[in-house]
């Protein structure tokens, strides 16, 4: 299969719209999430939960209520739509022809914030070396914050330091809606 046929077969839906105040992007669906038809739908991902310690949804939701976002002014997409085990699966051109497609969505929906779940996936797309946090670069007027993979396979953040960025994700927020 070519790249541009493999990113053009989504295998989880953007859920985004115009208005929204955070989209998260993530590299690319892992299996689990592609055959559940979710978003981080892996029990063990720690995004859902977050979301709501963090004060950025007012209620839990499940993955499987992932298509309420929007009713948060909040939204979901991927670098590069095709499945994989691991962003290690991912070769360079698709995720350059992904990162152009994201900058295409974020121009088209001028989201608040972009907000990329994983330094992997802001490191490939910006080539820069960056922490964790809000970042000094913009596409359009959409603000970019990266955060820490979710993924369990992420050991290197405790949950209570990934509730940290989730939680200046939303001080961010209030900010940018002042």
């Amino acid at each position: 299969m070519r790249i541009e046929e493999a990113l053009s077969k989504s295998s989880l839906p953007d859920i985004l719209e115009g208005g929204l105040d955070i989209v998260f992007v993530g590299i690319n669906p892992g299996r689990y999430s592609d055959k559940l038809g979710h978003y981080y739908a892996q029990p063990r991902n720690r995004f859902w939960p977050l979301l709501f310690e963090s004060g950025i949804l007012p209620r839990a939701l499940k993955p499987q209520e992932d298509w309420k976002l929007p009713r948060f002014r909040l939204g979901l997409t991927d670098v590069v739509q095709r499945a994989t085990a691991g962003s290690s699966d991912l070769s360079m051109k698709e995720l350059r022809m992904g990162g152009e497609i994201l900058r295409q969505k974020v121009l088209f929906y001028r989201p608040r914030i972009l907000c990329f779940n994983g330094l992997t996936a802001y490191r490939a797309l910006f080539k820069k070396e960056s922490p964790p946090g809000l970042q000094a670069s913009k596409i359009g007027n959409t603000a970019l914050f990266a955060i820490p993979s979710t993924s369990p396979r992420n050991a290197r953040y405790s949950k209570i330091q990934l509730l940290r960025y989730f939680s200046a994700l939303q001080d961010f927020r209030k900010m940018q809606l002042k």
